[in-house]
């Protein structure tokens, strides 16, 4: 068995199997799907905080993405199962930063990395605005702290 990459307690998990379609040629998921699986990620992790994205946008704020890394380690098959581990990273009055780590549900085999930055904006002007409460303080309690055992920035 391959070691286990499963991060730590400020992460939560999206969990779901590979659909045929987010597969390329080679019969690996196409690289473009894991910042599809990431926004599921974010989602999750919104969900999990108490306040999904829904809510943010009912509120006329977008996170909008404004940077997105992603650094491929092993390649997904159809029908595998696999883990969106994610967790904020860093919050400012304006923006955020989300981390991410992909990893198969059966052996724990790290998959990928990454994170994506974004910037809030007002849904009717699209000019950046400092990102609300209670969202701000949820979030910025949620980041990661850099001091924390097993800490691993995103990747550069």
């Amino acid at each position: 068995m391959e070691e286990q990459h499963r991060p730590g307690p400020e992460w939560e998990a999206a969990r779901f199997r590979v659909r045929y379609a987010e597969t390329d040629a080679a019969g690996i998921v196409h690289h473009a799907t894991y910042l599809v699986w990431f926004e599921e990620g974010r989602s999750e992790l919104s969900r999990q905080l108490g306040l999904p994205y829904r809510e943010l946008e009912e509120a006329g704020v977008v996170l909008v993405v404004v940077e997105a890394r992603v650094r491929y380690v092993a390649g997904a098959r159809y029908d595998e199962a696999v883990e969106v581990w994610t967790r904020m990273e860093q919050v400012r009055s304006r923006s955020c930063t989300f981390s991410y780590r992909v990893v198969a549900s059966e052996d724990g085999r790290l998959l990928a990395t990454g994170s994506t930055s974004h910037v809030a904006v007002d849904r009717v002007t699209g000019r950046p605005i400092v990102l609300p409460e209670p969202f701000r303080s949820t979030y910025a309690a949620a980041a990661a702290p850099t001091e924390s055992p097993g800490y691993e920035p995103p990747p550069a």
